[in-house]
């Protein structure tokens, strides 16, 4: 659910801030990566073998602790 309500506050940030971006390369480049990543986490809701963005971080710089 808060994977939900994160994505919301990102596409209503994306909203706003695209006013402002001067390349519309970068506003699209944007909302692909919120979607891309709201995607992940969600999957990461329901799937339990699914890694989620916390794990693969720990799996990648574990090795730092």
């Amino acid at each position: 659910m808060l994977a939900l309500l994160f994505l919301v506050y990102s596409l209503t940030e994306w909203y706003f801030a695209k006013k402002k971006v001067r390349s519309p390369r970068e506003k699209w480049t944007m909302l692909i990566l919120i979607l891309a990543f709201s995607v992940w986490n969600v999957i990461a809701l329901y799937a339990h073998e699914w890694l989620t963005p916390n794990h693969l971080i720990m799996l990648l710089f574990g090795w730092l602790e």
